[in-house]
């Protein structure tokens, strides 16, 4: 049975180079094993969602060219990290006297270098212009709700720029400030969206968004991108989930945590919960998935950073060029790992599906 290709993304801040090298090794998978050395990412999956960097990835991936093919490559994706991390975030600290310790700003870097890049790499590209279906997390702090910025609204109710899209799902709280943007379309649903929102990182609730894909994916029409689904079921569905190895965070004293004071709490709070609902997501998709007859549970494959391979900094914004190097063997780790789960397999999966 022919399926809807999904791929989701993690979010991990720097740690985004993990599932940039899987994807690259995907992708020159997919041009050895078809003999096109032009395939590229967005030809073989129909759907995908990212969260903070991964959402970065996902529209990299989805950019168009002038010819409306994919406009980057796999490797070019993966050197967004190497050749800009240090920009984004070395280059952006905020020093610590500005911020008095945090404790009046506690914004530790300039979203000035970030929002330069996205303007860079996406100019005035829309979410309606991206080659394939796409869901990116955010959080409104207006609404004070989840919001899912997606290539499948009408656009002439709500549209965006994909600059705004991804400087909002990397708006990492106490990382960057709130990204302020509006609805672009001619005639905005306006009982639903603020004049302006002003969004914080989609990590906060689904830093693993596999499963606000795969609730996408239920409720889209595949047929209009010339695909045979319809609101396909899981066993409909060929799904890739990726992440970034989180977990390596370090908490204060925990046998002493019935003694934490407030800047305790705050510090660590954040990092607990983007770290659990990953977890969380991830339980939720293999039980879905375990409910189907045996030839369908391996159309769900979920790779993370081995646990002994997570030896890099725990700093999702540590852009060293020691941390990379350690980032860069983590992702080479985290490639043989997801080999040995069925990667190849999975590919051949891929190929087997008629492009669109």
């Amino acid at each position: 049975m022919k399926k809807v290709r999904i791929l989701a993304l993690d979010g991990g801040g720097i740690r985004g180079i993990v599932p940039a090298t899987i994807m690259q090794y995907v992708e020159s998978e997919l041009q050895r094993k078809t003999k096109d050395k032009n395939a590229k990412i967005a030809d073989y999956f129909d759907l995908i969602a990212g969260t903070s960097t991964g959402g970065i990835l996902s529209c990299i991936y989805l950019a168009p060219d002038t010819n409306n093919k994919p406009r980057f490559t796999a490797t070019e994706a993966l050197e967004f990290y190497s050749k800009e991390g240090g920009r984004i975030f070395t280059a952006s600290k905020v020093p610590a006297w500005k911020r008095i310790w945090g404790l009046s700003n506690a914004t530790g870097f300039s979203a000035k270098n970030i929002e330069g890049l996205f303007k860079e790499k996406f100019v005035d590209l829309k979410m309606s212009e991206l080659l394939k279906p796409c869901l990116i997390t955010t959080y409104n702090m207006a609404t004070r709700s989840s919001f899912f910025f997606t290539s499948n609204e009408d656009p002439t109710k709500r549209e965006f720029f994909v600059r705004d899209v991804t400087r909002s799902t990397s708006a990492a709280p106490t990382y960057f400030a709130p990204a302020k943007v509006k609805n672009i379309a001619p005639d905005p649903v306006k009982d639903k969206d603020p004049v302006a929102m002003v969004n914080i990182d989609g990590g906060v609730f689904a830093n693993n968004p596999s499963m606000c894909a795969y609730a996408e994916a239920r409720n889209t029409d595949f047929t209009k991108r010339g695909r045979d689904f319809n609101e396909p079921k899981a066993s409909e569905m060929l799904i890739l989930s990726i992440g970034t190895g989180g977990g390596n965070f370090k908490l204060p004293e925990i046998k002493k945590s019935h003694k934490w004071g407030v800047l305790s709490w705050a510090k660590s709070i954040p990092e607990i919960m983007m770290d659990g609902s990953v977890d969380t997501v991830a339980f939720q998709m293999n039980e879905i998935f375990g409910t189907l007859k045996e030839e369908n549970r391996k159309c769900y494959l979920r790779i993370d950073v081995p646990q002994d391979a997570r030896n890099y900094a725990p700093d999702m914004s540590d852009a060293s060029p020691e941390n990379l190097v350690k980032l860069k063997k983590a992702g080479e780790e985290t490639l043989k790992h997801g080999i040995s789960k069925g990667l190849d397999d999975f590919i051949d999966m891929l190929i087997d599906e008629p492009t669109a």
